[in-house]
């Protein structure tokens, strides 16, 4: 059996959505989180040299989005054939979409600017980013289960985890009814809520 370390900050940020799915697969892992100083020192050791990463039996897998597929991939979590595989991208290129806007304003450092970037976000940009996962989920059987197929898979867990992580940086609208019932299905998957329940 493969031994698995997410290697990281002390922050949910990238990392979390990898945590949430290895939750979700009921795969044991070893949460590695690095305060600054410590990162420093074991920085050129990593691929890459950033950070999250995944490593298997001492195997090191950089980039956030390889190792989301590649956790989906080996536990089932990333659709039961091609073309669910590539609804789950659709979901991902959307969400990646949507982030862009949000990386852009966090990193401003003209304030002045950075509100009106913040306003374009929340008057412009999110509304639009909700309406294209409503209609996403309304294909797939009318929207009342997952983004895909009939059980969570890695859209899912991605899309909660970064709807909830944005509320610390924009003040969101009302979800669409079939997002927000989507929200409250992973949220209380019995995996998730007992994660959620002991998260820092």
């Amino acid at each position: 059996m493969p031994t698995y370390k997410v290697l990281y900050f002390d922050a949910k940020g990238r990392a979390e959505v990898i945590r949430l799915a290895l939750t979700v697969a009921g795969q044991d892992f070893e949460d590695v989180r690095y305060v600054r100083e410590e990162w420093e020192k074991v920085k050129p050791t990593i691929p890459q040299k950033q950070l999250p990463c995944l490593q298997v039996d001492g195997r090191y897998i950089p980039q956030s989005g390889a190792i989301m597929r590649y956790v989906g991939r080996a536990f089932g979590l990333y659709g039961a054939s091609n073309d669910e595989s590539t609804s789950i991208d659709v979901v991902f290129g959307a969400t990646d979409d949507f982030m862009r806007n949000l990386i852009t304003m966090y990193y401003e450092k003209d304030e002045a600017k950075k509100a009106e970037l913040k306003k374009d976000v929340e008057q412009n940009k999110t509304g639009p980013y909700m309406d294209i996962l409503e209609e996403i989920l309304k294909e797939n059987n009318g929207g009342d289960g997952f983004f895909v197929g009939d059980k969570i898979s890695m859209a899912d867990i991605l899309v909660f985890d970064m709807l909830d992580q944005v509320t610390a940086m924009i003040t969101l609208p009302d979800f669409p009814p079939k997002l927000g019932a989507l929200i409250d299905r992973v949220k209380t998957y019995p995996k998730i809520k007992e994660y959620l329940a002991k998260r820092k």
